[in-house]
């Protein structure tokens, strides 16, 4: 056990998270749009844009749906801080072992469509594992996010309010863009830094969702430190 991230729970997680079939069923679909989409010469860009990285998205949504609320709610979370174990050292083990089963899910469907791709021609392709790790690092940030979200939401709500924060500004910034066409090129580029931002093979991208996974943990931990987990009696 470290001071931020507790191994244990972090297994535990994983494990739990790995016995869902919604999980399983959303990564077979990532699977059969990363073979079908997978060609030569792509260096696994196809698990950054398009179909792929649609259902990827999805997969880090439902990974991160209650991530601290259901074991919160359970009381199961009061038993294991009875532990010597801080509130920050099991905060990172749920976020650490979500992240572990989330890149245990994306692997295998990497390993599909490379699959399809050297079946198609391609030979062993260096980028690809970038491209893989580009993913998994973006998949992170988001799911950061949703753990922090979890600190203070009840059960599902953390997915909840991310989709609809995410549906809001789309909604917000096609009504400007329509009414105030002028508006339309900085709106765009600022909805590209108010989340994580698309996988991309240059740098800044890359240390932009390195901030969206250590900003929101931060934060996240700063507000489950001070959640009362007791209930009240009346």
């Amino acid at each position: 056990m470290t001071p931020i991230v507790s191994w244990p729970v972090a297994r535990a997680t994983a494990t739990g998270r790995l016995r869902s079939t919604a999980l399983w069923v959303i990564a077979a679909l990532f699977a059969i749009l990363n073979a079908a989409t997978a060609s030569p010469g792509s260096h696994g860009a196809e698990i950054l844009d398009g179909p792929p990285a649609a259902w990827l998205g999805v997969l880090t949504l439902a990974s991160g749906v209650a991530i601290l609320s259901d074991e919160v709610e359970n009381g199961h979370v009061q038993l294991v801080l009875l532990r010597p174990l801080t509130r920050a050292a099991w905060y990172g083990g749920r976020f650490a072992g979500a992240w572990l089963a989330l890149g245990a899910l994306c692997l295998i469907g990497w390993m599909v469509g490379f699959s399809a791709a050297v079946a198609r021609g391609e030979g062993f392709d260096p980028a690809r594992i970038a491209s893989l790790a580009l993913a998994l690092l973006w998949a992170g940030a988001w799911l950061s996010v949703l753990v922090c979200l979890g600190a203070f939401l009840p059960r599902w709500l953390n997915a909840g309010a991310l989709v609809l924060a995410a549906a809001s500004w789309l909604l917000v910034v096609g009504i400007a863009s329509v009414k105030r066409p002028e508006w339309a090129p900085w709106l765009q580029t600022l909805t590209g830094y108010l989340g994580p931002q698309k996988p991309s093979p240059k740098a800044g991208p890359a240390l932009y969702d390195l901030v969206w996974i250590f900003g929101p943990w931060l934060a996240g931990v700063l507000v489950f430190n001070r959640r009362e987990l007791a209930k009240r009696r009346s």
